[in-house]
């Protein structure tokens, strides 16, 4: 049970993390990020060029490779504005919350996850917070973090990383260690707008077994791990290819066409298991640290674990 005091602290840590995340940093927004000693000391010196370059970063890491959205990473259909959305909004209306103005894609942007969260620890509702964190943010939010280490961000970003992900687990507890389901949703939806099947791509040449590989893969609920742009142009080095461009489909589905016509398949195979393999040890190694997030844990591994049987059915 947290003491008023501590309640008041954490909700002010929650509040300032959320600013962190919703955009690129202002400089009235210093004062604030001082209630993080390490995020604010990640900094340096705040200087116009310094914060120009954050506002650069982070674009690169959230505009570009990886949207911090919990429908990215739990709908089956890996998009925004999905039914994930919908059930983030569901859980505002039910809680009385309503999302502060910002500039994001959709509600259930990270940022304003967090911020939802200091809001009810500020209002003295911590087992409603920890309920949220528990049915939303340590679904995903492990994942998210992890895949922006990937991305080797500048220290100011990998620290907000760090230290969210260790303030959320804080409201985890093992009263919820059972076992747990990624939400029930509905399938990727199959049909154009206006009720029609969707036509097919006349400039898509893949076969339908590498379109069915090619969403797996890209599909963070199916493959257990996010890929993004910079994993998959790392993948083209390490198998000796030419860049590749597009989308994280495009990118992917180029790569399997190079692979296969320069009899590279196994060795792009190997890379990708490689990738899962490492995102699997960092569940685990997460796990030792905080045991009450076994159960996402276990969940996320089943998928890790699916995904390779796809790559190697042998």
């Amino acid at each position: 049970m947290m003491r008023t005091n501590e309640t008041t602290t954490r909700a002010a840590l929650f509040r300032a993390l959320a600013r962190a995340w919703l955009a690129e940093l202002r400089p009235d927004d210093l004062e604030t990020l001082s209630r993080l000693p390490d995020v604010y000391a990640a900094i340096g010196d705040p200087t116009p060029d310094r914060l120009t370059d954050l506002a650069v970063e982070y674009q690169r890491l959230f505009g570009f490779d990886v949207p911090p959205y919990e429908s990215v990473f739990l709908d089956p259909s890996g998009l925004l504005m999905a039914p994930a959305t919908a059930r983030v909004q569901a859980a505002y209306r039910r809680l009385g919350w309503t999302p502060p103005p910002a500039r994001v894609g959709a509600s259930d942007h990270i940022g304003l996850e967090l911020a939802l969260v200091g809001d009810l620890l500020a209002a003295g509702r911590v087992a409603e917070a920890r309920q949220f964190v528990h049915e939303h943010l340590a679904f995903w939010a492990p994942l998210l973090i992890f895949t922006l280490r990937r991305l080797s961000p500048d220290p100011f970003y990998a620290r907000l990383a760090d230290e969210t992900l260790q303030h959320l687990l804080t409201l985890l507890d093992d009263s919820h260690s059972r076992p747990v389901r990624l939400p029930s949703l509905p399938p990727p939806p199959q049909y154009t707008a206006n009720g029609l099947p969707e036509p097919p791509d006349p400039h898509e040449e893949e076969t339908p077994d590498l379109r069915t590989l090619v969403r797996h893969l890209t599909t963070a609920r199916q493959a257990g791990i996010y890929l993004t742009r910079d994993d998959l142009g790392r993948l083209a080095k390490q198998v000796a290819f030419p860049p590749v461009i597009g989308n994280r489909q495009a990118m992917l589905t180029t790569l399997f066409r190079l692979a296969g016509q320069y009899d590279e398949v196994p060795r792009l195979l190997a890379a990708l298991q490689a990738f899962l393999e490492h995102a699997a040890n960092e569940y685990m190694h997460l796990v030792e640290s905080a045991p009450a997030w076994r159960a996402y844990a276990e969940c996320w591994l089943a998928r890790i674990e699916e995904t390779r049987t796809v790559l190697d059915p042998s």
